[in-house]
């Protein structure tokens, strides 16, 4: 009688593939927790240290929201005296960017933002409120790359058209804390600020010869002495809480009740927010257009058109640049 041969199917899990697994999955986990702890570690403990040492001044309290990585390095939210900043800082946490300049969008499909997308819609001439005494006012810090480009956009704009300068104002950003200024870059920036308020207020004739000449390299101390300022007013002003603080708060309200949070941001007859890239971009023809815009009768200047060339940004020896700075870009939110 045959033998009959029964075949049986080989085992195809063997259990040194599920040990592998097992150590797979093991790592992976490990993996995601060190991250996370990583993370959390920097969130909670060296980007705090980073902040206080930039901001230079222990009253003043801020928050930290979320963070999250992008581009090699983390982007978090910033929270400094009720004001929201987006900000930046390397993973070894040795270089902080209060802001930066995104140069190419984040693509997003999503339905709310298509819809916020169609909702921005670029104002005209027409769209703009209209006033007898048209009044043009940048908010600006004094640290920020575009906020000096905004300064030496107005001055490039009174040395055109010194009929202008009636029509133009400086305003800063900032807070007061217990009796101390402050500004998104840190203490230097807020004396800085300052001392720019005090000179404008009670030395008005200084104002842009001051200004022009520390948007060169921002040396303060050499620029009071070569420009004339009275350092003894000058002190006085700073120190005296019912001038200097006084001067800078009525800037820091006027601010606030527009949520102004970016320098630079024009303002225009105190009442409606306006973006210079509507008109033309960040040089001295679209300063003009928007003040003609917003008047109820048209100057002789109006008709007269004046430098559009594009000027540098931070400091800066000369004030015209030799790239592309017109663009859309601010320090803050």
């Amino acid at each position: 009688m045959a033998k009959i041969k029964i075949k049986t199917k080989k085992k195809f899990f063997h259990p040194s593939l599920l040990i592998a697994l097992v150590i797979i999955l093991v790592l992976f986990l490990g993996f995601i927790f060190l991250r996370k702890y990583q993370k959390d570690n920097f969130q909670k403990k060296i980007l705090p240290l980073a902040v206080k040492k930039v901001i230079n001044n222990d009253k003043t309290q801020f928050t930290i929201g979320e963070i999250k990585e992008i581009s090699g390095v983390y982007e978090f939210n910033l929270t400094v005296n009720n004001q929201k900043y987006i900000s930046y800082i390397s993973k070894d946490g040795k270089i902080l960017f209060p802001s930066a300049v995104k140069l190419y969008a984040e693509k997003n499909n999503s339905p709310t933002a298509q819809t916020q997308g169609n909702q921005t819609k670029k104002l005209t001439c027409n769209d703009l409120t209209k006033t007898k005494n048209p009044n043009l006012t940048a908010y600006v810090v004094s640290q920020c790359p575009y906020g000096l480009q905004m300064q030496r956009v107005f001055k490039a704009v009174i040395n055109e058209q010194p009929e202008l300068e009636k029509y133009l104002s400086i305003k800063y950003i900032g807070g007061v804390e217990n009796g101390k200024i402050t500004s998104m870059h840190g203490d230097a920036e807020a004396q800085e600020n300052l001392r720019q308020i005090c000179i404008r207020e009670e030395q008005k004739n200084l104002y842009w010869s001051y200004l022009s000449c520390y948007m060169q390299a921002g040396k303060s101390d050499e620029c009071l002495a070569n420009t004339g300022v009275n350092t003894s007013l000058l002190n006085s002003c700073i120190t005296d809480k019912n001038k200097g603080l006084k001067y800078a708060q009525a800037d820091f309200d006027s601010g606030k009740k527009f949520n102004v949070g970016g320098s630079p941001t024009l303002l225009l007859n105190d009442k409606q927010i306006v973006s210079e890239f509507d008109f033309g971009g960040r040089v001295a023809n679209t300063i003009k257009d928007i003040v003609c815009c917003g008047s109820q009768t048209k100057e002789d200047f109006c008709q007269k058109e004046i430098s559009k060339n594009e000027l540098a940004t931070s400091f800066s020896a000369v004030d015209e640049s030799g790239g592309n700075t017109n663009q859309n870009a601010a320090c803050g939110n």
